[in-house]
């Protein structure tokens, strides 16, 4: 399968949650027709699962638009074991 070119505001995207969830943590984003990804990170293993999400649509709602903040489905925080299987690109 070729590798698909990301488009700006995935790149946009990507740039505020890496900013956030800095390497080791990594940052998965998939656009079809919504964005949705999962972000990595072994801070999250203290949140519990709404306390993620809070933390995540915080930095969605500060940083993008209105109509950006509509082209994200759902992305989810996961700790690094928790993390796997979660985009339809992973392999198995």
């Amino acid at each position: 399968m070729a590798a698909r070119l990301k488009s700006s505001f995935v790149r946009k995207l990507e740039k505020i949650l890496t900013g956030r969830f800095p390497p080791p943590a990594t940052v998965e984003l998939e656009d079809n027709d919504g964005i949705i990804g999962v972000i990595t990170s072994a801070e999250f293993a203290r949140l519990e699962t709404i306390d993620r999400q809070n933390l995540i649509g915080d930095l969605i709602a500060t940083h993008l638009t209105v109509d950006e903040r509509r082209r994200v489905q759902v992305i989810v925080g996961v700790t690094p074991d928790e993390g796997t299987g979660y985009l339809a690109s992973e392999e198995l």
